[in-house]
């Protein structure tokens, strides 16, 4: 899947958009690893997943609210990637393949407290919908993943840094989830649910841009 290639490239496209001047208006990439809760009461027992890694991008407008506070909606594309762990593998029938990858489209609003010129603790939340939910390892033989999509929630919490000019770099926690996901046994009928959140420590570069022109 080329979905992280894309979220990386996008940017570049703006680039004669980027300014030293102050914009309310940034953009906003991320990279972060992954960790997995565990599946349980599905086909395999309980099934651990390994650590992954997530990518996003964010377009978003800054706005203040008093002297220490601002607030952001943002609109972000989030795309993940983790494993099942090796070992349970081999408890789930005719699995072979061990990825489980999500893509989604969120809307989030973020508050930021400037406790500094240079450091803020940020808060944020959002809902949307992911359009990739994929579990390849219960989508196998006669296992079959009846939901590939459906909606999406996160929160997340961090320390964001300004290097200067409109660039800042934030370090946080992201908490991930989407809807439950359905397995069918499509010889007994038999239905079971992934329902799972993903953790996620992120790195962000964020900065500002005009989008007309300044």
């Amino acid at each position: 899947m080329r979905i992280p290639s894309l979220l990386f490239a996008i940017p570049v496209l703006g680039a004669s958009a980027f300014a030293q001047e102050s914009s309310d208006f940034y953009i906003q990439l991320g990279l972060g690893f992954v960790g997995s809760e565990d599946a349980e009461g599905v086909p395999g027992g309980t099934v651990e997943f390994d650590p992954g890694y997530g990518v996003s991008l964010a377009v978003g407008y800054d706005m203040p609210v008093g002297d220490h506070f601002s607030f952001a909606p943002e609109f972000e594309l989030y795309y993940q990637n983790f494993r099942v762990g090796e070992d349970d593998l081999t408890g789930i029938p005719s699995a072979v393949e061990d990825d489980a990858k999500t893509f989604a489209f969120m809307v989030n609003g973020t508050l930021d407290w400037n406790i500094t010129e240079q450091f803020s603790w940020y808060a944020g939340a959002g809902v949307g919908y992911a359009t990739v939910i994929e579990y390849s390892a219960w989508d196998s033989g006669n296992l079959s993943v009846t939901d590939d999509s459906g909606l999406a929630g996160q929160f997340k919490l961090g320390l964001g840094y300004n290097l200067g000019g409109t660039y800042d770099v934030r370090l946080g926690f992201r908490y991930f989830r989407t809807e439950a996901v359905e397995i069918e046994d499509q010889i007994t009928g038999d239905t079971d649910e992934i329902d799972i959140g993903q953790a996620a420590i992120e790195c962000s570069l964020r900065w500002g841009f005009f989008p007309f022109g300044g």
